[in-house]
């Protein structure tokens, strides 16, 4: 997953572990009921907002929001989710898992393409993954897919890449061996992770590094122009396993200056779908298209991270404390950010059978926090006469910069902070963050790569890519590792939960709110829900009736 500008982000249903040899996935092809060439609509494009130029559009490569939501249209995994988050077959027709629950069987559909048409085959799936997890490859969100055989040894550098879990029996039939049951991998294989390579035979055969970016696809649609910054045009691949079922045949991403120009463009009929609704104009906007609304919350957490590789906020709790306790997280939620629920815990809330631990003090009244969040502050070595002083990080967006002068002034109004506000266009953001030496507390968002407490915490283990605070605890290292091998769905929740606490009491990460999805919809196009993660394929989209 993936950051967030906004990051955005889907609850998925899955099909658990089932009994040997009973196969768990089924086509479920043509439930649209939308002809895809409709004389009336054959040439019309479908324009859809993107409020960042994506990072990049390789699948293996890509950790932003902006990336994935292109990438859905052009690539397809071995499954995929229909249009409420729901996996279905994707690439592959059907599957089967052992009675172990640690081999997976996948049997690739007879009409499988590349973009170009020449036959997408089981070693491209191997060679996809096998990229992934490459240390050469150095992707960011290479740890989605530890739960697969010496994943996590390929990564570190410890294994050959031939020694993954994941083989080709012959030319249509993919075998992934796992580490330990992991029913959610069904959810990971349709990310843009696990997107399938079309590389050389004789590097997917020899299992050596697979090289820089492919020029085919194998999604439902293709890339026919970028212009960086303004859009990007997809036209629908006619080699797609399901292209009679793909209803519009053009889209564009337009590339909008700021959640404000891309709420101009839609009124003006320039945009069919935006991205999101500015915070400042959802009352007016709630009011005037009350049914042009799409409002739901989805598993994404923004939160603060600290820096904690350096002075003032390495080696220093109670300062971190006090910072997480002054944040006036009610007020952000309800004038600032408009009705998303503020965070005390880092998984969002809604993620299926967990219940996450919140600080002890979030019951306390604002009177009493703030009282101890001074404390704390003193207790750290800061006073209004000796005030901290600290550099804030974010990407260049105005509902964001809102956000974060309200954070900063929450920090001076009651502790005395003195903060400098430092900005990027995403795409410089998204390397910004890499570098320490230029911030002391840096806005990110996480959104859930599948439906489980995991996908939110392992973004903090010792070794992941995606751990932007530097943090290191040999405690809740533990308790994730002893969570990734633990069968029992309940004893598991229990040591997620447990690190979670050790997390939120070493104070790394300040989360703020959990995120709603909130976009506009044109009346006359079908088809666009909100899921649990926040994804919305253009292939599911259609026009409706008489547009």
């Amino acid at each position: 997953m993936k950051y967030i500008a906004r990051k955005t982000i889907t609850l998925l249903c899955i099909a658990h572990i089932v009994a040997c040899g009973q196969q768990t996935g089924k086509d479920a092809a043509g439930e649209s009921g939308f002809a895809s060439d409709r004389n009336s609509s054959i040439h019309k494009m479908l324009n859809r907002g993107l409020l960042g130029e994506p990072q990049t559009l390789d699948p293996q490569l890509a950790d932003d929001t902006y990336s994935f939501q292109v990438i859905r249209d052009v690539y397809e995994g071995l499954t995929a989710e229909d249009r409420s988050g729901k996996i279905v077959p994707g690439m592959a027709s059907s599957w089967t898992i052992d009675s172990t629950g640690t081999l997976y069987t996948f049997q690739l559909r007879e009409n499988s393409r590349w973009s170009d048409g020449s036959h997408l085959v089981a070693a491209d799936f191997v060679a996809g993954l096998r990229r992934a997890v490459d240390p050469q490859t150095a992707s960011g969100s290479a740890a989605l897919l530890t739960a697969i055989k010496n994943a996590s040894e390929i990564i570190a550098g410890r294994r050959k890449l031939s020694e993954l879990g994941v083989v080709a029996i012959g030319e249509s039939v993919v075998e992934i061996r796992l580490e330990r049951p992991a029913p959610f991998i069904l959810e990971i294989l349709a990310q843009p992770i696990a997107a399938p390579f079309h590389a050389p035979a004789s590097s997917a055969a020899s299992g050596t590094s697979m090289g820089s970016r492919q020029s085919l696809t194998n999604g439902a649609y293709i890339v026919t122009a970028h212009v960086p910054g303004s859009f990007i045009d997809l036209e629908k691949s006619p080699k797609y396993w399901d292209a009679e079922h793909v209803a519009i045949n053009r889209i564009r991403y337009v590339n909008s200056e700021s959640e404000a120009t891309e709420l101009r463009e839609y009124l003006a009929g320039q945009l069919d779908l935006t991205f999101t609704i500015p915070a400042s104009d959802l009352a007016r906007i709630s009011r005037d298209h009350p049914s042009e609304i799409q409002n739901e919350p989805f598993l994404a957490t923004l939160y603060l991270a600290l820096n904690l590789s350096r002075a003032p906020l390495k080696n220093n709790r109670e300062l971190r404390q006090a910072l997480s306790m002054a944040v006036d997280r009610e007020i952000i939620a309800s004038r600032i950010m408009m009705g998303v629920t503020p965070a005390y815990s880092f998984v969002a809330k809604g993620v299926a059978g967990y219940r996450a631990p919140e600080y002890s003090w979030s019951k306390l009244s604002r009177d009493q926090q703030l009282a101890d969040a001074r404390l704390h502050y003193q207790n750290a070595g800061y006073s209004v006469s000796n005030p901290l002083r600290l550099r804030l990080y974010f990407n260049q967006d105005e509902g964001i910069r809102r956000l974060m002068i309200a954070i900063a002034g929450s920090w001076r109004q009651n502790l005395g902070v003195e903060s400098e506000l430092i900005s990027d266009e995403f795409r410089v953001f998204l390397a910004g963050r890499k570098d320490k030496s230029r911030w002391d507390i840096a806005r990110l968002g996480w959104t859930a790569d599948y439906d489980d407490p995991s996908s939110f915490l392992e973004v903090f283990t010792k070794n992941s890519a995606q751990n932007d605070p530097g943090y290191m605890s040999a405690a809740f290292d533990d308790f994730m590792q002893r969570a990734a091998i633990e069968p029992r769905h309940q004893p598991r929740f229990d040591l997620l939960n447990s690190a979670e606490k050790v997390l939120l009491d070493d104070y790394a990460i300040i989360p703020v709110y959990f995120y709603r999805a909130r976009r506009l919809v044109k009346p006359y196009v079908g088809g666009a829900e909100i899921t649990p993660m926040n994804r919305t394929y253009s292939k599911h989209l259609f026009w409706k009736d008489g547009s």
